[in-house]
């Protein structure tokens, strides 16, 4: 993998050039709807959110993973699939990971997470 390089516009560092790259998220706040791989990369706890979808965004693909052995909390708004009780997502060790898919102004699930506490 490449080293990850500054991207002004998003505010953050990306690897690679393309939009389908990852971006490493390194401090807390929040996710951008990039599609593409989101790293948990902070070197301590992270705290991160992330924003319902917009109509443009419908079907937009976002994988996020945790690459350090933190315990990085994802708060989704709204809660996944518009379930508010499933808006918090934990990430305890490298390599736990979601992946989810833009449906209907909210963040679904397309797969099975791998190591990710939802509550």
């Amino acid at each position: 993998m490449t080293q990850p390089r500054y991207d002004a516009t998003l505010n953050q560092y990306v690897y690679g050039d393309s939009p389908d790259s990852d971006v490493a998220q390194l401090i807390d706040g929040a996710i951008t709807h990039v599609e593409g791989v989101h790293a948990l990369t902070k070197a301590t706890p992270g705290a991160y959110t992330l924003a319902a979808p917009t109509a443009a965004e419908e079907g937009m693909r976002l994988s996020i993973v945790s690459r350090t052995a933190q315990a990085h909390v994802l708060t989704v708004t709204g809660g996944l699939g518009g379930n508010a009780a499933d808006d918090v997502l934990t990430f305890a060790k490298v390599g736990d990971g979601i992946d989810l898919l833009a449906d209907n102004l909210k963040w679904v699930p397309s797969g099975a997470p791998y190591g990710v506490v939802i509550s």
